[in-house]
């Protein structure tokens, strides 16, 4: 009962605290998103020092290294897959029930494809570019407008007449015939306002009866500048500009977008790659297990005679057959994984539909890496997409807060105009009058106004401002998600390393347990079921091993490409240029 009080009165009070306070109390603090990453660095870090330098692969020797160092070549010539650049196995048949054949590719080769030819990267290329064009659009805004239009009109109106002493003064019928002429060019300003230039001639013949005009036809001509210009609300290049930066920002985020795209397919790649060399060196262990056990069954077979019994005998063979039913699913998987690399790198060298495998290139080894937690750290914060763009979603948003701040404030416009007019004979008579300026007439004028209230534009700003705060938590949210992110990848390094150094001296007292059996075997003079039942066993946890040790290695490569991806360097390890994987649109 009072736990359940206790727990009302503390959300009473975070309640009452949140009703009490704003959340726009912030406002007036400047937060440099760059800033941030030293202050999440020394929150993390605490009183541990995070400069320490880690070296892997781990170089000591282990205790049974040591003790078997005297025949350590003898012991690595007995491993099963014992040569890291030999990757000949037996792949199986493919779809067509024939006999799959199989294609060498190294890992560089493979990244090659997948930047020339993944269909994200290629996806990803053509948003820059889509940016682009909205960049110059926003831009467009303020190019000069140039307009121009024409029209004629003929009228033929009755009208009354006036008499004079019986005697008529006008004619019964009024007819003219006019044409109008405009041209106008307006030029959008940075500071909020307009500049018009524009030009109207109007030409009118006037045919009625009894009437006499000077000058007929008479050219109407006016020459007009028009400036309008906001003081208060829509002034400044803050302002009118906000639209075309914004724009640069959001291509500025769509090449992070590329990056980060680049950064993630990459380093499937590698991992595919990495996943496809352990299924094939898993492969060679199993084929020779198998035709280890097959030597077992034969000598088990020569003996059924005179001292293998049935159950024995039954026990080999059907170890053994486990041992071919393992090595016909391992070569499906090593098919599975060569098609699941072949999506990635979707070349026409290695396509999807062939039933082609591809076979790994090179030495599988151990890559060697020189980090700190804090170097890991840093680079992640300089270097990654993610938090590139977070840091650009925070100075769109800045953008945002000053232009609802500018729309807060009263419509204050200010308009001045001046017209010169002419008339002529001739268009060029007129337009010498309006050059001339003997005609002017000009307007000056201000409109103000302002909603009573002001809710809308004041709701609005206070949303930007929320919107910024809101940018501003992600960022750090996103800071906070790299550290995460760099410290799981390293400790899944050490671990690997680890594991590494483990399983090696896992593999090589098994593979000195064999080597004991294989001395006995040949001293003893004559071979029990019960010992090559031993044998058999004893060959399963040597490729037990091996396979252990091969995970372990290949686990610790995926993490340095995982460590690679999380601080944002994937491309500079690859020394890859970004602006070259971009595809230029036809």
């Amino acid at each position: 009962m009072c736990k359940k009080i206790t727990q009302q009165f503390i959300l009473t009070a975070v309640v009452l605290i949140i009703g009490c306070s704003t959340p726009l109390k912030e406002h007036t603090t400047t937060i440099d998103p760059k800033s941030q990453t030293a202050a999440i660095v020394e929150e993390q870090s605490g009183t541990v020092d995070l400069d320490t330098q880690i070296q892997l692969p781990l170089t000591q020797t282990t205790s049974v290294e040591q003790e078997l160092e005297h025949r350590m070549e003898e012991l690595e010539e007995l491993a099963p897959a014992n040569k890291g650049d030999d990757w000949e196995a037996v792949i199986g048949f493919n779809l067509h029930r024939e006999t799959a054949q199989a294609s060498s590719l190294s890992l560089d080769g493979a990244i090659l494809y997948a930047i020339e030819h993944n269909l994200d990267i290629r996806i990803a290329s053509l948003q820059p570019f889509i940016s682009e064009q909205e960049v110059i659009a926003a831009e467009a805004a303020f190019d000069f407008l140039f307009g121009a239009g024409g029209s004629t009109r003929r009228s033929k109106i009755p009208q009354q007449q006036a008499f004079i002493g019986g005697n008529p003064v006008n004619s019964e019928v009024s007819t003219t015939d006019t044409f109008v002429g405009n041209a106008s060019l307006v030029k959008q300003l940075y500071g909020g306002g307009s500049l018009t230039l524009s030009t109207e001639m109007t030409r009118t013949n006037n045919s009625t009866s009894g009437s006499a005009f000077l000058p007929d036809p008479a050219w109407q001509t006016v020459g007009t500048i028009d400036f309008t210009q906001p003081l208060l609300r829509n002034f400044g290049e803050k302002v009118t500009l906000a639209g075309v930066h914004l724009s640069e920002i959001a291509e500025n985020q769509s090449k992070e977008d590329l990056r980060e795209t680049l950064n993630s397919v990459v380093t499937s790649t590698e991992h595919a790659y990495l996943d496809l060399s352990m299924q094939w060196k898993i492969l060679q262990v199993k084929t020779w297990l198998l035709e280890q056990g097959e030597q077992v069954v034969e000598i088990l077979d020569l003996r059924r005679e005179y001292d293998t019994g049935e159950v024995d005998y039954a026990q080999a063979v059907a170890t053994v057959q486990q041992r071919n039913a393992d090595v016909i699913s391992q070569q499906s998987i090593v098919q599975k994984a060569s098609d699941t690399l072949k999506k990635i790198i979707n070349t026409d060298d290695y396509p999807l539909h062939s039933e082609t495998v591809i076979q790994p290139a090179g030495i599988l080894e151990a890559n060697p890496v020189s980090i700190s937690l804090r170097q890991a750290m840093m680079t992640a914060f300089e270097n990654r997409p993610d938090l590139r763009k977070l840091s650009l979603t925070i100075n769109s948003e800045s953008i945002n807060v000053q232009v609802a701040d500018n729309a807060r404030m009263p419509q204050l416009d200010m308009q001045a105009q001046m017209s010169f007019f002419g008339l002529g004979e001739s268009a060029s008579d007129g337009y010498k009058e309006v050059f001339d300026t003997d005609f002017i007439n000009y307007l000056a004028g201000l409109s103000f106004e302002v909603p009573l209230g002001n809710r809308a534009a004041e709701a609005n700003y206070t949303s930007a401002r929320l919107q910024k705060m809101s940018a501003m938590a992600a960022h750090k949210q996103g800071i906070q998600q790299a550290v995460v992110d760099v410290k799981a990848a390293l400790r899944d390094i050490v671990t690997s390393a680890e594991l590494m150094q483990a399983n090696r001296a896992y593999r090589i007292a098994q593979t000195e347990n064999l080597r004991a059996l294989l001395v006995e075997e040949e001293t003893m003079a004559g071979l029990s079921p019960t010992f090559l039942n031993l044998k058999l066993q004893t060959q399963s946890g040597l490729a037990t091993a091996r396979i252990a040790e091969y995970d372990s290695m290949i686990s610790y490569n995926k993490s340095i490409a995982s460590l690679y991806k999380a601080m944002g360097t994937t491309l500079n390890m690859h020394q890859i240029d970004v602006e070259s994987t971009t595809i230029h649109p036809e």
